[in-house]
């Protein structure tokens, strides 16, 4: 009897665990359109301060426009995703990068485009060259970007970057 019993529960709770996994698996369950811009954003962030350039693709589209010209000689133009890698991948070198981003002001452009306005900090650290400006800085940007829905994806397809202050700051280590 108690086999009968334990066998019944197992089966049972095999049972509800797949319906329950049918029911809410991760693509059942979407966050509400600012939301999911907001986690497109961070997500973004995240991927390009891992160096994770492969997976720039899912959260930029093929044809992303980058334009980072306002920041002058931290800055520049790219154009298509294989453009903006390699650009990246250039100014990131083997510095490590900080991206916090701040909340976002959202305009809705139809159901799958959106004009967000973020303001941000971009901070890069080279381990080699700590008190070398061009290599080790912090910049307060702001970010007008039009970030669409591509491959069921929100995803960056242009952004403008402008510097905030009158120029980086740095250098970031005082001698101790």
């Amino acid at each position: 009897m108690r086999v009968a019993t334990a066998i019944f529960v197992a089966i049972f709770s095999l049972a509800q665990a797949k319906a329950y996994n049918e029911t809410y698996n991760e693509t059942s369950i979407q966050p509400d359109y600012y939301e999911a811009i907001h986690q497109a954003e961070f997500k973004l962030a995240e991927t390009l301060d891992t160096k994770n350039y492969s997976g720039l693709g899912e959260v930029m589209t093929k044809d992303v426009v980058y334009d980072s010209r306002p920041l002058g000689a931290y800055g520049g133009l790219s154009e298509g995703l294989e453009n903006t890698i390699a650009n990246i991948k250039a100014a990131f070198g083997d510095a490590m990068n900080a991206h916090y981003v701040s909340n976002a002001l959202i305009e809705p452009r139809g159901k799958d485009s959106a004009y967000v306005v973020t303001y941000l900090t971009w901070s890069r650290w080279d381990p080699a060259a700590l008190d070398d400006p061009k290599k080790t800085f912090r910049i307060y940007e702001r970010c007008d970007d039009l970030f669409v829905i591509d491959d069921g994806k929100w995803k960056l397809k242009y952004s403008l970057v402008t510097q905030l202050g009158p120029k980086p700051e740095s250098p970031y280590f005082a001698p101790a």
